[in-house]
């Protein structure tokens, strides 16, 4: 902490020397300058920050394109480095040690969550994607889902009239072979304006993993690898039409599609209290021989602004979700020698079809030198998931307790208003949300009404400091399959199965925040939920295992982030962004009542980034994670990674980049969880590994124009797909 705190310190220093210099430009004209001489051309070059404060309390900006290294990652590979951020096994999102996130893609949620989120985060690359905002206190104007925060990417929008292009292809190289492209063009002329835009990442994606448990007196040693064939494809087509200086009116249609087969082989040895001594090896393969998932997405939009400061925007949404499963598994069993002792097959069939519809409003205008907004939304989403388990002996028999139908229907509307205003060097806004919802499954129906309030205030310390308080309260309603009572099996050994009894989590958070220019951010936060929702591994009778989504009590946390750039040469600039974070768990259900669990973690993110001729760029960038506590008792050991990019500019318009990630291999998972008389560790590698080449090209006309910006109805419900 001293060590921090010295940092900073030293950072400071180094930016207010700085800003003495650069606060105020006059250019005077000499005495001896003669009438004809004349000054053409003035350029103040400046130097680009990657992480920085946002223009609102709470948030903090991590610019993804001016990083060297962010061409030829996906998406989720980027957002492991954004300030506070994590991906816990590579299946769950926390942001300043917490799960909840919203994800939203220029302003529309992703539509999305879990392994879905994880999916379509992994199709997009990171050279589409302009910034990342982590938004810790959103206002009343957002859906009050994400009990953590907003985690908002902002893709790169070209701006120029005419035909404009970007372009970007490269390879990568793990454990196999990877290819990714991404294509963008737009066309902008008199009123209309097109845009097109196509990307796919092409190969395998390998992990390793495995556990080893401890159960009612025996022990359980399990290795499984992963290989994920499945390839991803996205792309954006839409239309902007002007209908006068005031009005423009939009629509916008996406596809994602993720089709492909995957492959698991688990091997699992079982002894008794004399682990020396195998008694039983079960081999078990998942052939997952079928695997489709199609996303479409259509946005009507319509805006209006006027020079009165008077806003009127209107969104219609369509979203449409498949995906279908098939997996033929195998379960064979053999004695320490290898003798056969039995075999069973299974077949499973799995299809999900989720239909999502959304209108929202909201009317921004002037008002007692402050500003209004009021807004409402209503939303309509209806979920089928139909599941078939088979038993195969000479034919398929179907398995009717196993195999079952699951249907679910929930409509929201909301309705909210803020008012901000400024007066010196206070700026204050409050707002107050309302959410109704209503849903109806197979199993029960449920009703309720929330309220929502949300205000943040700041000061003016001087003219590069402020000081802000933020209080925000948040929902995190179960995601549409964690509500399916289906089982489904893993191996013989392991199941996974939803909760249609699942509580929405509920939080209250408060936030203070120092920022000093651009460059020093501090933030204080603390949240406390209740009904916190964690998947925990229960017993069952058979010594097998259940993963089951539950309500386990209430989390408390409190996060301090810092973030503070240096420019400390002119060709060198340094980025640290720390985290530190405690998690206190009061967990309350079943067999654990009172069961306490709490844990101090933290994060260092270190960027330095080097010009080392007038073409020529490198970044360092080094992370560190120690030991952290997710769920509700598991326990993450400490991971580090160091990156390493070189970027060569062939050209204005032309750039290539070498990068090569995780060089030591330091990022591989380990966790335990001790539940009394259950024990487990488990560990895994997901490949982050990876030489890296990408070629980037872009075209654009001299004439620029802003471009329109949108955001979708569906912005919840669709972060709720998994």
């Amino acid at each position: 902490m001293l060590l921090l705190f010295a940092i900073i310190g030293a950072s400071y220093t180094i930016l207010s020397a700085q800003s003495a210099n650069t606060d105020s430009l006059r250019l005077k004209e000499k005495d001896t300058l003669s009438a004809k001489q004349a000054l053409d051309e003035v350029t103040v070059k400046s130097r680009q920050q990657v992480i920085e404060a946002g223009t609102t309390a709470g948030t903090i900006i991590y610019h993804v394109a001016r990083s060297a290294d962010a061409i030829g990652q996906t998406a989720l590979e980027t957002l492991k480095r954004a300030p506070g951020v994590a991906v816990n096994n590579n299946t769950v999102i926390s942001l300043n040690g917490r799960t909840g996130v919203t994800v939203m893609i220029d302003g529309r949620v992703s539509f999305l969550s879990g392994r879905e989120i994880i999916d379509m985060l992994q199709s997009m690359p990171s050279s589409s994607i302009r910034s990342i905002e982590l938004i810790s206190s959103p206002g009343a104007k957002y859906d009050a889902s994400g009990t953590a925060g907003i985690i908002h990417i902002r893709t790169i929008k070209m701006q120029g009239t005419g035909l404009n292009g970007n372009m970007n292809t490269g390879v990568s190289i793990g454990v196999t072979p990877k290819q990714n492209t991404d294509l963008s063009f737009n066309y902008r002329r008199n009123r209309w304006n097109y845009m097109l835009a196509y990307n796919h990442f092409i190969g395998h994606y390998t992990y390793d993993y495995g556990s080893d448990r401890y159960q009612n007196g025996r022990y359980y040693n399990s290795s499984t690898f992963d290989r994920d064939k499945r390839l991803r494809f996205n792309s954006r087509a839409g239309v902007d039409y002007s209908i006068d200086e005031k009005q423009t009116l939009g629509l916008m249609f996406s596809a994602n599609f993720i089709p492909g087969g995957g492959k698991t082989e688990t091997d699992t040895k079982i002894s008794g209290l004399n682990t020396t001594t195998v008694e039983q090896v079960l081999d078990a393969v998942n052939d997952y021989y079928r695997q489709n998932t199609a996303r479409y997405n259509v946005n009507l939009n319509y805006q209006y602004e006027d020079k009165g400061g008077r806003q009127l925007n209107i969104d219609v949404d369509y979203g449409d979700f498949s995906k279908e499963n098939a997996n033929l598994q195998s379960n064979i069993y053999a004695d320490h020698s290898g003798s056969l002792l039995n075999q069973n097959h299974y077949r499973t069939l799995n299809n999900i079809d989720i239909r999502l519809f959304a209108v929202k409003a909201d009317y921004a205008q002037p008002l007692w030198k402050g500003k209004l907004e009021f807004g409402g939304k209503y939303s309509s989403i209806s979920s089928e998931n139909n599941g078939r388990f088979y038993h195969i002996v000479s034919y398929d028999s179907l398995d009717n307790r196993r195999s079952n139908r699951f249907a679910f229907t929930e409509s929201i509307a909301s309705a909210y208003a803020s008012y901000s205003r400024s007066s010196g060097k206070w700026n204050w806004q409050l707002g107050l949300r309302m959410e109704h919802t209503a849903n109806n499954s197979d199993t029960m129906q449920r009703r309720y009404t929330h309220l929502f309030p949300s205000g943040n205030v700041s000061y003016a310390l001087s003219k590069r400091q402020s000081l802000s308080l933020s209080y925000s309260r948040r929902i995190d309603r179960p995601a549409y399959p964690d509500l399916n009572p289906f089982m489904y099996m893993l191996d013989e050994l392991s199941y996974w199965q939803g909760n249609p009894y699942l509580q929405p989590q509920l939080s209250h958070r408060i936030g203070l925040q120092w920022v000093n220019g651009s460059r020093t951010v501090i933030s204080l936060n603390y949240t406390s939920t209740a009904s916190y929702i964690a998947r925990i591994t229960d017993t069952t009778a058979n010594n097998s295992i259940m993963m089951i989504p539950r309500n386990i009590g209430r989390q408390n946390s409190w996060a301090l982030v810092a973030a503070q750039g240096v420019a400390a040469t002119p060709w060198w600039d340094l980025n640290l962004n720390v985290t530190f974070t405690y998690l206190h768990n009061d967990i309350n259900f079943a067999a654990y009542k009172d069961l306490q669990a709490k844990q101090f973690a933290a994060r260092f993110n270190f960027v330095q980034r080097f010009k080392l001729a007038p073409t020529w760029n490198a970044e360092v960038t080094a992370i560190y994670n120690s030991g952290r506590l997710n769920a509700a008792n598991e326990r993450t050991k400490a991971i580090s990674q160091v990156d390493l990019a070189l970027v060569k500019n062939l050209s204005s318009a032309c750039t290539i980049r070498i990068a090569m990630n995780d060089i030591y291999k330091g990022n591989k998972l380990l966790t335990t969880q001790d539940m009394g008389g259950y024990y487990i560790q488990t560990y895994g590698y997901y490949e982050t590994q990876q030489f890296r080449m990408n070629l980037s090209y872009r075209f654009a006309s001299k004439n620029s124009k802003a471009p329109r910006n949108r955001s979708s109805a569906l912005e919840a419900e669709n972060g709720r797909i998994r």
